[in-house]
């Protein structure tokens, strides 16, 4: 009788080790490939030339050859490490999404682009391992995700050193060069998820793009990230494939691009009557998130700034008075959602490096973003290092109220003037650029309001 139990005991643990072998081969820790296992973009565009033109000119091409990204990874994120335990690997993170295949080889400090590409334009050339980004063979050949959400680029891939399966959304899908497979997370937000929320070491999230997402009335709606980002277009997803009612675009957009004009509408409060030198005006202005699936800005929200600015102007249009918004009362948060040029901004620890000029915009305007602070309480666009943030954006949807109130000037001529409200969108801080020795981003218009005034 002891026998067979031991023999009883001896096979449930057999099974179990078999059991616990097959979940360990298909785990993360057990990712382990080269960066032949996946096929080159060039290699994709013969068929899909396309796709292969409109993912070229994306900014997943660009995710690691992207001058910005070159500069604070080398030359932030790496010295960096040494500050704390806690990102002693720090760079896993940002290659795990900026170069996947890098990752997934082992190669977590790829050698340094030498010719990075800047925000407008991709570099000429073919880019080879570390150098293609987020590619097409990388999310074609992806399995599945070890949360739910995803978050901390947590994919599993099934590349090997064969010419792979290749998954997508399309029903029916056929290929003369690689086997074709349907999955459904190409239809979700989840592959989205993967490298667009993002917790750091200090239990942070730095990047909740699909969290915002799951929060906002987009969900119950069924409209996912790919209805925007990846727009459905009619045509042949293959030169040799069929025309299809319904195929998507691989360019993605987002804020990179035009896809902030509109994104959010400013609207005045009231109209107004003549008025007189020396009279006070108070007036409101709604802000009004229309177009985002998730907060505005998003992404890397410690470097994104939108921002209303608001001014008295001529016929000719030329600024007269610039208008600023009156801090908030009884708020010690609001000084960082009300531009300054003041030197408190460190681009990485404040232990490590020197301070910059914080928005390098007028004085004065309300700041829609996200403030990073490290652990000495400072103000940082270090995302690894941060342990705390305090938020403004814009919900989707949401609307908000900002109050105004300013002193026609006595020296002013009588005569017609617009009071104008902008809001503009920019992908990083002009100062922060300038540290790092990059272009800087241009300044897009989301919206605009304008209200007549005459001044007697």
């Amino acid at each position: 009788m002891k026998t067979q139990k031991i023999i009883f005991s001896l096979i449930a643990i057999s099974v179990i080790i078999l059991f616990s072998g097959m979940v360990i081969l298909n785990n993360r820790e057990n990712q382990n490939k080269q960066y032949y296992y996946f096929e080159d973009p060039q290699e994709c565009s013969g068929c899909h030339w396309d796709r292969f033109n409109r993912w070229n000119t994306s900014q997943h091409s660009k995710a690691f050859t992207g001058d910005f990204f070159q500069a604070q990874f080398y030359d932030l994120v790496l010295p960096s490490r040494s500050t704390d335990d806690k990102v002693a690997d720090a760079e896993k993170d940002c290659i795990g999404c900026h170069s996947p295949s890098a990752f997934l080889s082992g190669d977590m400090i790829p050698p340094r682009t030498n010719d990075p590409d800047n925000h407008w334009n991709r570099g000429d050339g073919n880019k080879t391992n570390a150098e293609r980004g987020v590619f097409c063979d990388f999310c074609h050949t992806l399995d599945r995700f070890e949360h739910d959400p995803p978050f901390n680029h947590d994919y599993i891939s099934h590349a090997t050193a064969e010419v792979d399966p290749k998954r997508a959304d399309l029903p029916f899908p056929w290929s003369p060069h690689h086997d074709t497979q349907m999955s459904e997370i190409y239809e979700a937000e989840q592959i989205c998820a993967t490298c667009h929320n993002e917790l750091n070491p200090y239990g942070v999230w730095v990047k909740a793009t699909e969290h915002e997402y799951a929060e906002s009335v987009y969900p119950d709606r069924g409209i996912p990230c790919q209805s925007c980002h990846m727009q459905p277009m009619q045509g042949k997803p293959a030169k040799m494939g069929l025309i299809r009612p319904h195929n998507t675009d691989h360019w993605w957009g987002g804020g990179f691009a035009e896809f902030v004009e509109g994104a959010a509408g400013v609207y005045f409060q009231k109209e107004f009557s003549s008025v007189s030198k020396g009279q006070e005006v108070d007036f409101s202005i709604m802000v009004k998130a229309l177009a985002t699936g998730h907060n505005f800005p998003t992404g890397s929200v410690e470097e994104r700034d939108v921002w209303l600015h608001v001014s008295l102007n001529n016929q000719e249009g030329e600024e007269v008075l610039h208008i600023p918004v009156p801090a908030v009362p009884g708020d010690p948060n609001d000084k960082y959602f009300i531009t300054s040029n003041e030197k408190v901004a460190y681009p990485s620890h404040s232990t490590i490096s020197e301070p910059i000029a914080r928005d390098g915009l007028p004085e004065g305007d309300r700041i829609y973003h996200a403030s990073f602070f490290d652990s000495e309480g400072e103000f940082t666009y270090a995302q690894w290092l941060t342990v705390k943030v305090i938020d403004n954006r814009l919900e989707p949807l949401e609307e908000r109220i900002e109050n105004y109130s300013f002193i026609i000037p006595e020296n002013i001529p009588a005569g017609e003037y617009t009071l104008t409200a902008v809001l503009n969108y920019r992908r990083m801080p002009d100062p922060f650029a300038d540290y790092l020795g990059v272009e800087r981003r241009p300044v897009m218009e989301v919206s605009r309001d304008l209200r007549v005034l005459n001044i007697e």
